[in-house]
């Protein structure tokens, strides 16, 4: 294996990088709406969106770190929602949270394991991970984080399936997020705090204590912006902490009414896309360059089943444009945004 990491969605950023995604799982549905006065349930598509190549240059530039350009090309024309959602596979059961590894797989609980599933339905065994699991992500040395709420733990799993301790004595840990310096950003629900876990095990306290982090569910560090964005779950906060002012309280973003809010991703404009777990919906909270709300939350889409998090397709058979959401009840549904992700990390290439 080869050493050091990728960004997952990188090339896209680039200007004239095309995406090799054309035809994968999730990209060939159109961009759907729902129709008036059905809820969302009867929708009908109106609009195409191809998935396959197209310069992602035009991005407001939040997401490959250069702030406050504005919003031209792809940022300018964000898909409109409500979206229709496609069933991708329901093969899993009792993952609130899944993992692309960027190889061709996703990666989410089936019983007491973790399992690997590829764009053409097959499934193989990965690790042996049972009790309750929650955040699941990738950091750059290969290596799966896996938040462990009953044990109060985050263990990391080798390329290989081999479970081993990584954080213990925390409470109730639940939304994980990976930089590319190895530091695992966290939520931890029972404890009303958001820390960071180095890959040393140490772990610092960003910020702690109600009402500013109240049930604290998932997590997204933004390295563009310097700020971890969270969601406050009972509350249907998303807040984000500046990091780049020592001390700085966290701040209020925006708010969903009646929503139990939990996983959080950016997408290459910079935007954050939130899930209401209550009531099974999808929002899109658009963000200047600074991480301050431009409008109200947006809904895109709504689900038959229980949501918890999404992320965005990465690796062959997954297209990179299009926003992949799941739960417990073990559905993997694909929503074609028609934008990639921000960049991720991802484990490193094989030989």
């Amino acid at each position: 294996m080869k050493r050091g990491f990728r960004l997952l969605g990188w090339a896209l950023l680039l200007p004239g990088a095309t995406s090799s995604c054309g035809g994968d799982i999730g990209g060939d549905a159109a961009v759907a709406t729902a129709s008036s006065g059905d809820g969302g349930g009867g929708a009908s598509a109106v609009t195409s969106v191809s998935s396959g190549g197209g310069e992602g240059g035009g991005a407001m530039g939040v997401g490959s770190g250069g702030a406050g350009a504005g919003p031209t090309g792809e940022c300018a024309q964000l898909a409109p929602g409500p979206l229709a959602p496609t069933l991708v596979t329901d093969v899993f059961d009792g993952s609130a949270d899944f993992a692309f590894d960027g190889r061709g797989h996703l990666v989410a609980k089936q019983g007491p394991n973790l399992i690997r599933y590829d764009a053409t339905g097959q499934t193989s065994n990965f690790a042996s991970l049972p009790g309750t699991v929650l955040g699941l992500r990738y950091r750059p040395d290969g290596t799966l984080v896996a938040a462990r709420p009953d044990q109060g733990a985050v263990v990391q799993i080798s390329t290989t399936g081999i479970v081993d301790d990584y954080v213990e004595a925390l409470q109730a840990p639940n939304g994980l997020s990976a930089d590319t310096e190895g530091n695992v950003w966290a939520t931890e629900r029972a404890g009303n705090r958001v820390i960071r876990l180095a890959p040393d095990a140490t772990v610092e306290v960003i910020a702690s204590g109600e009402p500013e982090v109240s049930q604290p569910s998932g997590v997204v560090f933004d390295p563009a912006r310097k700020v971890v964005f969270y969601t406050n779950s009972a509350a249907g906060e998303i807040r984000r902490i500046d990091l780049a002012i020592a001390g700085a309280l966290p701040a209020l973003v925006s708010t969903v009414p009646s929503a139990v809010l939990d996983g959080l991703v950016l997408d290459t404009c910079g935007h954050l896309y939130t899930i209401d777990s209550k009531d099974r919906e999808l929002y899109r909270v658009q963000l200047d360059a600074g991480g301050a709300a431009l409008g109200e939350p947006e809904l895109l889409a709504t689900f038959p089943t229980s949501v918890a998090n999404a992320q965005f397709g990465s690796g062959p058979g997954f297209n990179a444009k299009t926003l992949y959401v799941g739960g417990a009840a073990g559905a993997i549904y694909a929503v074609a945004l028609g934008i990639v992700g921000a960049p991720v990390p991802a484990p490193p290439e094989a030989p």
